[in-house]
């Protein structure tokens, strides 16, 4: 009993919030398109949920610390947009005129915030949407929903 109480004793040492090192990412995302912004994070498995929305003025700047605890989760932009790594999709509107889709994956594409094998548990991320991203978006042919 005396051994069970020592290591349990040692587990919540161990889980402590000051044992080991905390990563702290820093992450941004700026709106440089020159149009305002709505970004819809969500899970395209589960489309009846409603996304998490972010809305992101021209010339707006979002900035966010996450300090990462034990176990360490890690940290990307789905989570910066959303509060969680579930969400796996983003509809970025500009000004209620273009959108763009994107998905968590893959593909190398800089332009696409979730691409994880670029923008993905890297401790300090900053994400600049251009006037290029808007010209490059999808015409709604009316407005975005």
């Amino acid at each position: 009993m005396k051994n069970i109480s020592l290591l349990l004793a040692f587990l919540l040492y161990a889980c402590g919030e000051n044992f080991g090192e905390v990563d702290v990412y820093h992450y941004s995302m700026e709106n440089k398109s020159g149009r305002s912004m709505v970004i819809k994070s969500y899970r395209s498995d589960f489309p009846e949920v409603t996304p998490e929305i972010t809305s992101l003025a021209i010339d707006e700047k979002l900035e966010k610390v996450f300090k990462d605890g034990l176990p360490p989760s890690g940290y990307d932009f789905k989570v910066f947009l959303a509060g969680s790594r579930f969400y796996d999709s983003l509809i970025i509107i500009y000004a209620n005129e273009r959108m763009t889709i994107f998905k968590a994956e893959c593909n190398q594409n800089q332009r696409n915030p979730i691409d994880y094998c670029i923008h993905s548990d890297d401790f300090d991320e900053d994400f600049v949407f251009t006037e290029e991203d808007y010209n490059i978006a999808t015409e709604c042919g009316g407005p975005c929903d």
